[in-house]
């Protein structure tokens, strides 16, 4: 059942990252039909517009060894999107492309507020 929380710290989340936050383009690519002749299926990219925080991550992130220099965070708002960023999406900031090699959802409650992505160029 959600709650007050979830609805104000959503809410909030968005606000927040709509107006500190950088316009960026997600994108995920899809298996599209399969060729038999080739043997083969193309990847289909699609690309979502989205806004984003971009941040440094953190020294324990460096410490634990789950980041490497270079990398970067993105903290998206999940009220802001329908897409739910995985490992292997890729987002384009100012022309640049970075993987993303880690997700972590953060709830405020019975719901997702804010989606952590951590990026490689």
């Amino acid at each position: 059942m959600t709650g007050l929380l979830d609805t104000r710290a959503r809410a909030t989340a968005e606000a927040m990252i709509a107006k500190f936050g950088k316009a960026m383009t997600l994108r995920r690519a899809t298996v599209g039909t399969y060729d038999a002749a080739q043997g083969t299926a193309a990847e289909v990219p699609t690309d979502y517009p989205i806004v984003g925080v971009v941040a440094q991550p953190s020294p324990a992130m460096f410490q634990a060894g789950l980041a490497v220099e270079g990398d970067i965070t993105v903290l998206i708002a999940a009220k802001a999107t329908s897409l739910v960023p995985v490992p292997g999406d890729e987002l384009i900031i100012d022309s640049v492309t970075w993987q993303a090699v880690s997700v972590r959802s953060m709830f405020s409650g019975e719901l997702v507020a804010t989606y952590e992505v951590m990026a490689r160029g």
